[in-house]
């Protein structure tokens, strides 16, 4: 059985969002689910998981990793872990990344929110005032 969301549908029940991209292209997009992602050794990565297009009617599934690493490289610079809201908030600075730096929809991939970058996206955010 196929459990893929019908976009068309998905959009009457979630609101789509619109970011304009340092690339020019302006997006739509909505959050479907966050699930961790099971690793054999160490603690799981967390995927957030956006359906994204630009046209309404080609949507692409972005996922967006929250790794492990990252989360605790920033509990160890600022002595507290992320919540769980401050968590997805990454994820949506990643998704906002991943759609700056793609040079056309069509190239449109996933992105990572890793220890050298944490800090740098979140920093907007003010979470360590």
């Amino acid at each position: 059985m196929d459990t893929t969301p019908d976009p068309k549908t998905e959009t009457k029940l979630k609101r789509l969002k619109i970011y304009s991209a340092q690339s020019g292209y302006v997006y739509e997009y909505y959050f479907l689910e966050s699930r961790q992602r099971r690793k054999i050794f160490g603690r799981p990565d967390y995927a957030y998981l956006y359906h994204v297009t630009t046209n309404r009617k080609n949507f692409s599934v972005v996922e967006v990793v929250v790794e492990d690493k990252a989360l605790r490289a920033w509990k160890k610079i600022n002595g507290r872990e992320l919540a769980e809201m401050e968590r997805y908030a990454a994820a949506k600075m990643g998704l906002f990344r991943t759609l700056d730096e793609c040079p056309e929809p069509s190239q449109l991939r996933g992105g990572t929110v890793n220890e050298s970058n944490i800090a740098a996206l979140l920093e907007p955010l003010g979470l360590t005032d």
